[in-house]
């Protein structure tokens, strides 16, 4: 999935190790049964950004780690006067 424009993708063993690196996050084993609902046998789909559901609650916790891991590698990188 991908935690910034709420895409949700079905991959195959050899495009998961391709994009999962990249953009896309892969989705937790508690919440597969989520991804396969939402998916409903297609093989992409788009997860509400602002829904109270459990993929979406998912990837805003990781888009918020991002942020703060970002966030604190700017604050040890900052040059001091």
């Amino acid at each position: 999935m991908n935690v910034n424009t709420g895409e949700l993708v079905r991959l195959q063993e050899q495009e998961r190790k391709r994009l999962v690196c990249g953009e896309f996050e892969p989705i937790p084993a508690e919440l597969r049964g989520a991804a396969e609902k939402k998916l409903a046998g297609s093989d992409r789909a788009f997860v509400s950004q602002s829904s109270g559901g459990k993929l979406s609650k998912w990837a805003r916790q990781e888009r918020k780690k991002k942020r703060k891991s970002a966030q604190e590698s700017r604050r040890r990188n900052r040059i001091l006067p």
